[in-house]
């Protein structure tokens, strides 16, 4: 495998971990704590909570939000 392909595996990878990371965040046990009274997710909250970046996050819960009802 040469750099260039492993480069590839290790984003797609990455991608992988960190939309499990917000999508167990956000339907998991204390999935509560980090939603606000009107509906909406605090991005901080999770981003710091999954060590990940906040437009990570944001760009994460969208996705979910039009893939699924679950998490509205």
């Amino acid at each position: 495998m040469t750099r260039q392909e492993r480069s590839i595996s290790n984003s797609i990878l990455r991608e992988k971990r960190a939309k499990k990371l917000v999508e167990d965040t956000v339907t998991g046990l204390y999935s509560h704590e980090y939603k606000k009274p009107n509906g909406k997710w605090y991005i901080k909250l999770i981003a710091e909570h999954t060590g990940l970046h906040s437009d990570t996050v944001s760009k994460h819960l969208k996705n979910l939000s039009h893939r699924s009802t679950i998490i509205t």
